[in-house]
Order: C-alpha cells, then sequence, then structure tokens
C-alpha cells in the first residue's frame, strides 16, 4: 500500500515539475496566482525540486 501512495505522489510531483517547466519554456512568467508572484527564480527551484522529489519517490516505489 505504502508503494501504491508513492507511485501517485511520483506523479503528483513529476506533473508539477513539468508544469513549472512549461510555464518557463513558454516565457508566461512573472505571473501572479492567489496573490503569489511566480518569477524565473522561484520557478526553477520549484522545477528542480518537484523533479529530485518525484525522482526519489520514484525510486522508492518502484525498487525491489
Amino acid at each position: 500500500m505504502k508503494k501504491e501512495i508513492a507511485k501517485f505522489l511520483c506523479g503528483v510531483t513529476a506533473w508539477e515539475s513539468f508544469s513549472h517547466l512549461s510555464l518557463w519554456l513558454s516565457d508566461e512568467l512573472p505571473i501572479t496566482l492567489f496573490g503569489i508572484t511566480i518569477n524565473g527564480s522561484i520557478n526553477t527551484i520549484e522545477i528542480i525540486t518537484f523533479a529530485i522529489a518525484a525522482g526519489l519517490l520514484g525510486y522508492y516505489a518502484w525498487k525491489k
């Protein structure tokens, strides 16, 4: 059961990383959502953080 939850969270964090990457590639920054301004620096940190989290969760979920 724990590995299934990790697989789900791996997908969620991978999607978040992809979403922030697409914002960066589309040159739509800075953007303000719910009163929070996301600029290039914050977006880069979010891309890296979510990608690392997805990698770690994926490793845990699919290791033997």
